[in-house]
């Protein structure tokens, strides 16, 4: 997602009464700030201004053009409350400012024209100080604009606008309604619509039923031959017919109702025609197309692995199991469901069959089962807090061991870079909710720069 970005450069008008000549330097520091922004994102322009009135017409622009967010840069010293007062009138709009300067050192040679071009740091201090204040949001980045890490840190937050903006659009649905007396999603989606931004569709398991029992069987079998293509198939022919003709229905749902992820419930799949099971199989699909997911009906986990689609192209629904106490270890795992593109092995991905009588004897459906590859990883988790919600992000490494071959789910074991039992409590005490997003690398900061945007209190475990 290629963010679309407002870029102000910031001045006093003094100066441009006093010493027009400096104004083009200013404006021309300007333009190489523009040239970097554009390596990331599209970009809207406005080189020098330093009147409110400027200020205003520029937030108009930038509105009307549908920028995901403005980077604000002190070219050199610009008043405060020339720019606040839109700040706050615009509030809906992200704000980075980005406090940089052309020059990089000072040495021997330091002069006065140098001091002059480059002093836009206390206009930043003037006014992130009555921002503060004042209560309107906004992010900070202090770095040279030719340095590769703080560029870095730029392209991240800009991302992260685009996400932000996304989320207002988009949709999830859920499927079987949330499992029953499981607490710690148990939130109105009012509020997660509200503060967060996606639209909460239930979709009864009836019109799932409806559009299943209607599936052409040639589907079906074209369904089921790409999948012998694709993978080990181990699992009996029948179940693999009714799990295919709930996986095109699912599609068709998921496709008919723009949704941009899907909270399944498996405890209301009981065996009814139409809707005999969930499918693990297809939703370990779903993951590897970019969908968002979440068990038992979780909305709201479906949206941190929605995040971890969107900004990293790789997500994954994860929950912990068992520690390890004596290796500082912990295991992860679910019914069924892993996105199947993080397999360590590609060619060696099965399907296999699940029983499923925890939700009804007799009752099975197909999960696919492969070694999850080792790495860093960042987990991610969304907490809901009394008038709002929490990101909890942390980080281990998966190790390198081969699956257990008596459990019938995806799973991994992950190390915490300190004692387990004391991140387990840091976790829950933070409000840490049982279902959590995962990706790999370190993706704390661009949660961070999300956190910011959004307004939503940021923790690391």
């Amino acid at each position: 997602m290629k963010p679309k970005i407002g870029l102000i450069g910031l001045t006093a008008q003094l100066y441009k009464e006093r010493i027009p000549d400096f104004i083009d330097n200013l404006e021309e520091f300007s333009f190489e700030l523009k040239k970097v922004c554009e390596e990331f994102s599209s970009v809207i322009h406005f080189p020098v201004i330093y009147k409110k009135e400027q200020v205003e017409e520029a937030f108009k622009k930038i509105r009307n053009s549908d920028c995901d967010g403005v980077i604000l840069v002190f070219l050199s010293y610009s008043p405060s409350l020339i720019i606040s007062p839109v700040l706050k009138k615009y509030k809906d709009i992200p704000v980075l400012i980005w406090n940089t300067q052309k020059l990089f050192e000072i040495n021997e040679n330091f002069t006065d024209a140098d001091m002059l071009n480059n002093h836009g740091m206390h206009g930043v201090q003037d006014l992130a100080s009555v921002l503060l204040r004042e209560k309107t949001n906004f992010s900070l980045i202090t770095g040279h604009y030719k340095e590769k890490q703080v560029i870095e840190k730029i392209k991240k937050w800009c991302q992260a606008t685009s996400i932000s903006k996304f989320l207002k659009k988009s949709k999830i649905g859920r499927i079987g309604g949330k499992f029953k007396d499981m607490g710690d999603f148990s939130i109105p989606d009012e509020k997660i619509n509200k503060i967060i931004g996606p639209e909460i569709v239930d979709i009864p398991l009836k019109k799932l039923s409806e559009i299943s029992l209607k599936i052409d069987k040639s589907k079906i079998e074209k369904l089921m031959k790409e999948d012998r293509k694709n993978f080990k198939i181990k699992a009996d022919e029948k179940i693999h017919y009714v799990v295919s003709r709930i996986e095109i229905s699912l599609r068709k749902i998921i496709e008919e109702k723009k949704l941009d992820g899907v909270a399944i419930n498996f405890n209301s799949f009981k065996g009814q025609k139409g809707c005999e099971v969930i499918p693990f199989s297809a939703i370990s699909k779903f993951l590897s197309e970019g969908i968002g997911y979440g068990g038992e009906g979780d909305v709201i986990c479906a949206i941190s692995v929605l995040i971890f689609q969107k900004l990293f192209g790789e997500g994954n629904f994860v929950e912990m199991f068992t520690t390890d106490y004596k290796n500082s270890r912990i295991c992860s795992s679910h019914m069924g469901e892993s996105n199947i593109n993080i397999a360590k092995d590609k060619g060696e991905i099965e399907i296999v069959e699940k029983d499923m009588t925890i939700v009804k004897k007799g009752l099975k459906t197909l999960f696919f089962k492969f070694q999850i590859k080792p790495g860093k990883i960042t987990l991610f988790n969304i907490s809901p807090t009394e008038n709002s919600f929490k990101f909890i992000v942390s980080k281990g490494e998966i190790i390198d061991i081969p699956i257990f071959e008596d459990i019938t789910s995806p799973h991994f074991i992950f190390k915490v870079g300190r004692k387990v039992e004391d991140f387990l409590t840091e976790y829950s005490k933070s409000g840490g909710t049982h279902h959590l997003a995962m990706t790999y690398g370190d993706r704390s900061e661009e949660i961070k720069y999300l956190s910011e945007i959004m307004g939503i209190e940021y923790f690391e475990v």
